[in-house]
């Protein structure tokens, strides 16, 4: 029996790299009981062999779905935009889910799509609060500043700005970087937060939900103009999401304004028992498709 783990390579993926879709394959990795490799998620519907593949991530409008029969889903952390509803969920693909129900889902708006279909679905959050957390925080940390736009950033305190580091970690133009070097730098970045930041201002999910892990206090920044993102809202049940207003950012006193109501001191999320939930929940979904596995495959 083969055990995979996604990676973020192949179409429309050869020239730019998110490390936050990384560190979703690394945390299933460290979850999952025997790893043998890494399968493209744009390159499901090609597997020709029988596997167990963890289906942690965000599922979008390509070719590459529904996966092939060979493949055994872990449906854990699953994400569905409305965006590319339409393809993920024709007649084709919700036979393929209905067939590995109950679907674990990274947030409540896919939960809502899929048993809109009448699809098995439940609320798993993501993989990727899982990791460890640190022993301590560094002594000389500094404020993290990751995937913040311009116009978000004026909210900042120059306070906080002047001494900040400043991380874009979803933008990283280098074309033809092959898994094991993408899994690499995620890993070091992931470390690289572990030792150095006293405190992670970001509006990236992927940023935000490794360093509530890991015990880094984060500040999550969004605009008021997408609230009915559904993607993000697993921060709001975590930390809360400050919505700011960035058409009104023109003025240093809108500014201020905003600032004010921001705790930009928070402390550090103790989430070790719901880690746990989520670690258990993943392994009773792998265990449920070593079954299915053994069943049609042995």
């Amino acid at each position: 029996m083969k055990t995979l783990a996604l990676e973020y390579t192949g179409y429309k993926l050869d020239y730019r790299i998110n490390l936050g879709d990384e560190i979703q394959t690394i945390a299933a990795s460290r979850l999952l009981p025997s790893l043998d490799g890494y399968v493209s998620r744009e390159a499901l519907n090609k597997v020709t062999e029988p596997c167990i593949v963890s289906l942690n991530g965000f599922f979008m409008d390509s070719p590459n779905w529904p996966p092939s029969d060979y493949v055994v889903p872990i449906p854990f952390a699953f994400h569905i935009s409305r965006k590319y509803e339409k393809n993920i969920c024709s007649a084709e693909g919700l036979e393929y889910l209905k067939r590995h129900a109950p679907i674990g889902c990274r947030d409540k708006g896919t939960v809502k799509i899929l048993e809109k279909y009448g699809v098995e679905a439940y609320y798993s959050k993501c993989l990727t609060l899982t990791l460890d957390r640190r022993e301590k925080p560094p002594i000389n940390g500094k404020v993290h500043v990751v995937g913040v736009t311009d116009s978000l950033q004026k909210v900042i305190p120059d306070s906080i700005l002047k001494n900040s580091v400043y991380v874009n970690q979803s933008k990283i133009e280098l074309p033809h970087v092959p898994g094991q070097m993408r899994r690499t730098l995620a890993t070091q970045l992931l470390e690289y937060y572990k030792d150095n930041a006293s405190l992670v201002i970001t509006s990236r999910i992927h940023c935000a939900m490794p360093c509530i892990a890991m015990g880094i206090p984060v500040v999550f920044l969004y605009s008021t103009r997408k609230k009915s993102d559904y993607r993000v809202h697993i921060i709001d049940d975590l930390i809360g999401i400050n919505y700011v207003n960035e058409s009104l950012l023109f003025s240093k006193l809108a500014a201020r304004h905003y600032a004010n109501k921001i705790n930009w001191a928070p402390a550090p999320l103790n989430i070790e028992e719901e880690k746990n939930m989520i670690k258990s929940q993943f392994l009773a979904a792998y265990s449920r498709a070593e079954t299915f596995y053994a069943e049609h495959f042995e």
